[in-house]
């Protein structure tokens, strides 16, 4: 992996288990939030998570205690794991994909370009 890499914002998708695997340097660059919200945008094929208050419902609470000594949060959503795979048709059923973001420092977002995914194989899991 390269040394650039290492340090970019990261999501892991996991379709066997209907998993988001969100990376705790994609949370630390956007401010470390308590709450999150992922918007999927399907005429760019990306997915964008963004910094969210506890007002919108559709937010995910993330701990401020998960985030000590961990390296990733995990959400589960059938429905948010088919969506993705529906905007991003030549993803494979039962295959997991990483996929390495970019910060929009200023406006409290990372955005995922779905097209550049990288399967993950079995052994790196």
């Amino acid at each position: 992996m390269m040394g650039s890499s290492l340090n970019k914002p990261l999501i892991v998708i996991d379709f066997k288990k209907h998993r988001i695997r969100i990376h705790k340097n994609t949370l630390l660059s956007i401010g470390c939030p308590e709450y999150i919200f992922l918007l999927v945008n399907p005429e760019e094929r990306s997915l964008m998570i963004l910094r969210s208050d506890r007002f919108n419902p559709r937010a995910h609470r993330i701990s401020s205690g998960s985030q000590e000594g961990i390296k990733s949060v995990e959400l589960y959503s059938q429905s948010l794991v088919k969506t993705l795979r529906n905007v991003c048709i030549n993803w494979q059923d039962q295959k997991t994909y990483r996929l390495y973001g970019d910060i929009i420092q200023n406006e409290g977002i990372v955005r995922f370009y779905m097209p550049s995914a990288l399967p993950v194989k079995e052994s790196e899991l």
